[in-house]
């Protein structure tokens, strides 16, 4: 019959009391101010400013990395119209990274009246009162209403939101000054440079704006940036330079 080993108790106890140093030791440093949050880092934001994120945050100052509870503090940023979504980590030592996810904005509208900003969807974000000046200005026929939005024509609110996400991704919304929808059967569109482009309002929007970018890099690449480009013919594109 084997013989139980006797357990050693002064080196269990020694392993045991420098466990209770070890997480002791971790539990105040933890603790110390040298976590304490020092700076708090907003990224791409775009129409809402940084210190708009901040006030939806509503962070206490003075309190360590460790006792912030992410969860609620990403629910207070999605709490905002222009928040698709928001993810927050800490960055050791004193950090707070917020990423922030905004909805993809279109606008801004102009009923002659008032500006505001729609969704991909179509949904209202926000009536403005000062547009940014890098964003085409898009006249179009809608009323407001405590905060919904109602558009004259609803195919016209499908074709913009068509319009716009294809001039994003082919990379042309940025050099568009303005958007008009007023006709019944023709967008016109003016570029930053003087040039004036006018698609058929219909089902096929998609390819003339295919079609627009491989016409822009053309006149590009010869320098033509002053003119008017004419998508409403069938089969062909017409371009008039002009002359000053």
């Amino acid at each position: 019959m084997k013989k139980r080993k006797k357990i050693n108790t002064n080196k269990l106890m020694g392993i045991l009391f420098f466990f209770l140093l070890i997480t002791l030791g971790t539990c105040l440093f933890l603790k110390s101010d040298f976590f304490y949050l020092k700076k708090v880092v907003i990224n791409n934001n775009e129409y809402l400013t940084k210190e708009e994120i901040s006030n939806l945050l509503n962070i206490e100052k003075d309190k360590n990395i460790f006792f912030y509870d992410l969860k609620n503090l990403e629910n207070k940023v999605k709490t905002s119209s222009y928040i698709e979504d928001c993810k927050i980590k800490r960055k050791i030592p004193n950090q707070l990274i917020v990423n922030i996810k905004e909805k993809n904005i279109i606008g801004p509208l102009y009923n002659g009246k008032s500006y505001c900003y729609i969704d991909d969807r179509g949904n209202f974000i926000d009536e403005v009162k000062k547009v940014k000046d890098d964003n085409p200005e898009i006249y179009i026929k809608f009323t407001l209403n405590n905060k919904l939005i109602k558009f004259n024509n609803e195919y016209d609110k499908k074709r913009l939101i068509t319009l716009h996400n294809n001039l994003k991704d082919e990379n042309i919304l940025m050099q568009i000054k303005s958007i008009d929808f007023k006709e019944k059967s023709v967008i016109n569109m003016k570029g930053k440079t003087g040039l004036n482009i006018c698609l058929k309002k219909d089902n096929n929007i998609e390819k003339s704006i295919i079609k627009l970018r491989k016409i822009l890099i053309d006149l590009q690449s010869r320098k033509e940036v002053y003119g008017k480009v004419d998508l409403t013919y069938n089969n062909y594109v017409l371009y008039s330079p002009y002359y000053h």
